[in-house]
């Protein structure tokens, strides 16, 4: 059975999308083999900071992560594919929202 069943999504997930989160909690969160985690990081897709047990994420990595894994289980991608996936989708999305503020401002 799928562990997302088992566990809703934003109880792994911090409200707070700055709240550190240890390399170890978001393997258990994300579903990442630590060699992937270790490349996304190499990649600069996740962006870490050192702490004094290792590496230290930002929460939303958490949500990045996840999606990586989606991207992984559904499309057989590898890092680097995972990596610019990921990459593409987060400017989409930030596109898409860009559109939708500028849509805001035009006049009805």
């Amino acid at each position: 059975m799928d562990d997302d069943r088992l566990i809703p999504e934003d109880l792994l997930i911090p409200a707070d999308g700055d709240m550190p989160v240890e390399s170890a909690e978001l393997l258990a969160a994300s579903g990442l083999a630590y060699e992937e985690l270790v490349e996304l990081v190499e990649f600069g897709v996740l962006q870490i900071s050192e702490g004094s047990t290792g590496w230290i994420f930002q929460a939303r990595a958490v949500h990045q992560a996840r999606r990586v894994v989606k991207l992984r289980d559904s499309f057989g991608l590898n890092p680097p594919g995972m990596a610019l996936a990921l990459t593409y989708l987060e400017k989409i999305e930030a596109l898409e929202q860009r559109l939708r503020e500028l849509e805001c401002l035009l006049p009805r």
